[in-house]
């Protein structure tokens, strides 16, 4: 996947939680858009999610898909 449409995803207004599908089965959710960094340089592949106080360094390589998180009932 490329850096750009999981950058579309963070950036999107009104935000929308997601979550990130890994190709090694593991999903990362981004419950907020500054739980995600992408460098500046459109040739960067690489990007930062932070879940907790645990963060994850990302290769775009590595996300197979993006999903919505949907709103919990209230």
């Amino acid at each position: 996947m490329k850096v750009s449409e999981i950058k579309k995803m963070r950036d999107r207004s009104p935000f929308r939680a997601f979550q990130l599908h890994l190709t090694t089965g593991e999903t990362l959710p981004v419950c907020h858009p500054e739980c995600l960094a992408v460098a500046p340089e459109p040739e960067v592949d690489l990007f930062v999610v932070w879940v907790g106080s645990d963060w994850n360094l990302i290769d775009a390589g590595q996300v197979a898909r993006l999903s919505l998180i949907k709103p919990k009932a209230k």
